[in-house]
């Protein structure tokens, strides 16, 4: 019964969503716009992705940072569309990124869930490679919240 009841709602939203925290390790210090620029490249990335298999609007997406040892140096990014690009917020105070938490929440229109977490999962490892970074998922909220339980 759930399982109809998720396809009539996604038949009626066409929203599809994912959600994913990562602990990212860096052998090198990054500055604090480094960390927000790598956000909105993140983003955008994961975005076009989407659009490229089919969505057809941005929902929301949205992406945070925060070091390992203080998760009050923080920042955040907020796409809601290509026109506007991203937006970031830096309140890292210039501190250095070098351990930390990545939280990328993405919602597209025209895409169902399970395809939204395959593109984000992998653009995620190609971009996370291009800048020589080390993570892994620390809760796939898809996998632990989102699908359907029998």
């Amino acid at each position: 019964m759930k399982e109809i009841e998720l396809d009539m709602h996604r038949s009626i939203d066409e929203l599809g969503k994912f959600s994913v925290t990562l602990k990212v390790d860096t052998e090198r210090a990054m500055m604090s716009d480094d960390v927000c620029g790598f956000l909105s490249e993140l983003m955008m990335n994961v975005t076009k992705a989407c659009f490229n298999r089919g969505a057809d609007m941005i929902g929301h997406v949205k992406s945070c940072a925060h070091n390992a040892d203080d998760d009050s140096k923080i920042c955040t990014a907020n796409l809601t569309s290509f026109r506007a690009g991203v937006r970031t917020n830096d309140m890292m105070s210039g501190d250095e990124f070098n351990s930390g938490y990545i939280m990328l929440h993405v919602i597209v229109h025209g895409l169902w869930d399970p395809e939204v977490r395959e593109i984000s999962l992998g653009v995620i490892s190609d971009t996370m490679r291009s800048h020589d970074l080390e993570y892994r998922v620390m809760r796939d909220f898809f996998e632990m919240e989102k699908r359907v339980k029998g």
